[in-house]
């Protein structure tokens, strides 16, 4: 890993050229902004935008054209004529290769800026925020800032049969690697051990063709679990069955190992190894504490006004948030019973697990379904449906739809908090302008800059409604 970067100041302007082939076109263009995947944005010489890889906006570059559309065209910068002063040598050695990470080349205050800017364009643009919704969110939008190197937790590695790493971008080649940049050191430091012996797996058995996935998880008692996520056999007198056997043998592999999370109310939090965790390492304390702010004050204003609150966690996963209104209202001695929605039994049964002997309970069943059979209860009674007073959302990057969205705000009671954690900001702008749409007011709104180096981060959003 290339850690110390004092003597990186300096860019040189031909070390972004790429190979080129002579038959394609080139020009020169300027970049005037970053899209949201982090190619450069340009016009080229016919006035039709073109997208370029690792080139910044105020950057000048002669490119190669590399596909081409009638209204946009994909190019490679085969010679940079001039830089900005944000642009860094990316600091990690596979950063040419490896699909991973996209702004390694931008510094890491301007990575945050970009992020900022995407997300504002993306409540415009996609979501489609009225004027006043907007500039609420401009006024109150808090950006809370994470570790961006050695933070993730997890990772999958494809191993290929002699390579172990991250596919390259926009291809199926396995980059091989021995260390990763955004990745924790305690599971950077088990990727030389699991790739001898999936190189030993691959003589155990006759060298015959086949590839796998491995999971692995930095638990938070510095345990390294491992786990066999997938197989891909392309041998017919080769059983998957004897495939994992003898992978699961090699990495020494035990299967009773539970990933342990220092959990904000629990002593003890325990997921199965195959469960859905929050990749970065410290991001559910930050998520935990501003989810809990809310919700205490949504608690403190009606405490009074309300008798038994409802409250659901849909998406919950093992339900790490879905106990929150509970351990929030003991302050002001309400009970309040929570509940978890997960179409995954294995998530739920660790949820029930956790909450053990607390009012804090897990269901299995499709997040879909549910909240059509609540719309329905309330469309069959409405004078006896109580309505949804505290909902958790944290829903994958599809989001919940614009039609469950619908629903959503039917179902909630005439005082409701919801609370929106995305992972894809485009679903959030798109699902939260319902909420806008139906009566809910923006309250808070967060920004975790939790992916380093890469264009990802995540959004929380609080609605809140009172008639």
């Amino acid at each position: 890993m290339q850690r110390n970067r004092s003597k990186q100041k300096s860019v040189s302007k031909s070390s972004l050229s790429h190979t080129v082939s002579k038959k394609n076109e080139r020009e020169i263009i300027t970049a005037y902004s970053l899209s949201t995947d982090g190619k450069a944005i340009a016009k080229g010489e016919d006035q039709i935008v073109v997208f370029v890889k690792d080139l910044l906006p105020g950057e000048k570059a002669k490119v190669e054209i590399i596909k081409k559309k009638s209204t946009y065209k994909l190019a490679l910068v085969t010679k940079l004529e001039s830089t900005v002063s944000y642009r860094t040598i990316p600091p990690c050695q596979y950063y040419d290769l490896c699909g991973g990470c996209q702004l390694q080349h931008i510094s890491s205050e301007f990575q945050s800026n970009f992020k900022l800017q995407w997300f504002f364009e993306t409540l415009k643009r996609i979501g489609k925020w009225n004027d006043s919704h907007f500039l609420k969110a401009e006024q109150i939008l808090e950006v809370v800032y994470l570790k961006k190197e050695y933070y993730r937790r997890r990772i999958r590695l494809h191993f290929d049969g002699k390579n172990l790493g991250f596919k390259q971008s926009s291809s199926n080649k396995v980059t091989n690697i021995s260390n990763c940049l955004i990745t924790t050191e305690l599971i950077n430091n088990k990727i030389e051990f699991i790739k001898k012996a999936l190189l030993k797996c691959v003589s155990l058995l006759e060298n015959k063709h086949w590839e796998c996935e491995i999971e692995i998880t930095e638990s938070d008692d510095e345990k390294i679990i491992i786990h066999v996520a997938d197989v891909f056999n392309f041998d017919k007198n080769l059983q998957i069955s004897n495939i994992i056997k003898v992978i699961e043998k090699n990495l020494e592999i035990n299967q009773d190992q539970h990933i342990l999370i220092k959990h904000p109310d629990l002593q003890k939090f325990k997921l199965k190894k195959q469960s859905f965790i929050q990749p970065h390492i410290n991001c559910i304390f930050h998520y935990y504490k501003y989810i809990k702010f809310s919700i205490d004050l949504f608690l403190k204003k009606n405490q009074f006004r309300i008798q038994n609150f409802i409250t659901y966690d849909l998406y919950s996963g093992a339900g790490v948030f879905t106990g929150i209104p509970y351990f929030a209202g003991l302050q002001y001695n309400l009970k309040i019973n929570c509940y978890g929605i997960e179409g995954i039994k294995e998530a739920i049964e660790s949820l029930n697990q956790n909450y053990k002997n607390l009012p804090v309970q897990g269901k299995t069943q499709n997040v879909d379904d549910f909240i059509q059979e609540q719309f329905e209860n309330k469309t069959k009674d409405p004078n006896n449906y109580h309505g949804i007073h505290i909902l958790i959302l944290d829903p994958p990057r599809s989001g919940c739809t614009i039609t469950n969205m619908q629903k959503i705000v039917e179902i909630c009671a005439k005082n409701a908090l919801i609370l929106y954690l995305a992972c894809d900001p485009a679903s959030f702008a798109r699902d939260s302008r319902v909420l806008l749409e139906g009566g809910f007011q923006l309250t808070n709104l967060t920004l975790f800059d939790s992916f380093g180096h890469t264009t990802h981060y995540e959004v929380l959003g609080c609605f809140e409604k009172n008639e």
